[in-house]
């Protein structure tokens, strides 16, 4: 089978939507399958690159850069804003609300025309079966659907988040976006429980599959004999209106020997946060890692932190965390500062030691921590395995090949005369 696999975020950078197209790719080419990779070649600000390893893929990486297109949001919200000061007014909405008035679908639309052509130029010696497409960024659906159109193959499309149904930051004007591009579309991949549910009661003619990630390793037990109590966090603190700041607080107010590393983005609000806590002792800054660094760091915590600000209002989460997953798997025990939702039910069903807490309730949060240093000083913060059904449905090897079902189900006779020509 030839595919053309289209993900913006692909090795070399280190995010989550890099990590899921390096698995499936590799996956698939260890079947026999071929596959075009397309991704963005341009380093930018959305994830970090790892420059110490080198990457090989069995896929053909086809590097395409973006058009440079930030002149037709960053100028019009300058004039947007000039208008109102010409008035003495200010302006009512935000520099990002502004900017969205002049985006196709979101910031990285500059990819699609270059993409597009790259992928056209490749069509002519590798005639594709199926075309897979990572999302988001949502613009890039938009190359799948004329390359499915063009060529006459069935399109996957592959929603690591929700577009139109997210719980964050939500926007209903690109519903009709999305149901242009899901009519091309001969079957969907999502990673969330709740998104299969919603998208399946939305489009019930289309073949809707639940398809999370994976954990990647089994976290080894701490090994480096340390006498404080560490926290350890990997992410960054944009996005789902994450905030370490009720976390720091408790810190901050906490007189036991505690400590924190923390694996991502270095971002100077967290810096300054971390300086008017005063935690500069007890708050380790670590940059992005591979996987396989990640995972040897965050070895060495006894307690597992994860957290998400609130949804849209009105709205439940219904995003499942990637780490929730690698969290689980390793047995650790799991503080969660969560909103009700998607990632919060998981660990409820899933995790063996889930310590809840919310900003909302600072005394809870403060037990909760003592709770955890009084098992640490007495030795009994232990790794509980979960179940051997845990470790199978959420493996590498069931969801890459529940990944390769669908591209196989949509290129056979039944699935393909769905295609619109």
């Amino acid at each position: 089978m030839n595919i053309f696999y289209f993900s913006y975020f692909s090795p070399p950078l280190l995010n989550v939507g890099a990590n899921r197209s390096r698995r499936f790719s590799e996956a698939l080419t260890g079947l026999g399958h071929r596959v075009e990779l397309f991704r963005e070649s341009r380093d930018h600000r959305f994830a970090n690159v790892d420059n110490k390893n080198k990457i090989e893929l069995l896929a053909d990486i086809v590097p395409v850069s973006s058009w440079n297109i930030d002149w037709s949001w960053k100028w019009p919200t300058i004039i947007h804003k000039q208008c109102y000061r010409l008035r003495h007014w200010r302006s009512p909405e935000r520099d990002g609300d502004i900017a969205k008035k002049y985006w196709l679908i979101d910031l990285h639309w500059g990819w699609i025309f270059p993409a597009l052509y790259r992928a056209w130029q490749k069509s002519k010696v590798i005639k594709p079966d199926v075309i897979v497409v990572s999302c988001p960024p949502f613009s890039s659906a938009l190359i799948g659907m004329l390359l499915s159109k063009w060529l006459n193959v069935p399109l996957v499309l592959d929603f690591r988040d929700a577009w139109s149904q997210a719980s964050y930051f939500s926007d209903e004007r690109y519903v009709k976006w999305e149901q242009k591009i899901m009519s091309q579309a001969s079957a969907l991949m999502v990673t969330s429980i709740a998104d299969y549910h919603t998208y399946q009661s939305l489009y019930p003619q289309h073949c809707v599959r639940y398809i999370p990630n994976s954990y990647d390793q089994i976290l080894d037990h701490v090994s480096d004999n340390h006498n404080v109590l560490t926290l350890g966090y990997c992410g960054t603190w944009d996005g789902f209106r994450r905030s370490a700041k009720g976390l720091l607080k408790q810190l901050a107010l906490c007189d036991l020997p505690i400590r924190l590393i923390n694996i991502g983005d270095v971002q100077d609000e967290m810096m300054q946060l971390i300086r008017d806590y005063k935690l500069t002792d007890k708050v380790e800054m670590i940059g992005a890692q591979p996987k396989e660094t990640l995972h040897d760091i965050l070895s060495q915590c006894d307690v597992l932190f994860i957290q998400k600000g609130k949804p849209d209002k009105g709205k439940p989460d219904t995003h499942l965390a990637t780490k929730a997953i690698d969290y689980v798997a390793s047995g650790k025990p799991i503080l969660a500062e969560l909103p009700d939702g998607e990632t919060l039910e998981f660990l409820r069903r899933h995790a063996t030691q889930l310590y809840e807490v919310s900003i909302d309730e600072p005394f809870i949060y403060s037990q909760k921590l003592k709770q955890l240093h009084q098992l640490f000083e007495l030795n009994q913060l232990i790794i509980k395995t979960p179940s051997s059904d845990f470790y199978y449905q959420y493996g590498r090897e069931k969801l890459t090949s529940d990944f390769i079902q669908v591209l196989t189900d949509v290129t056979t006779s039944r699935f393909t005369e769905r295609v619109k020509t």
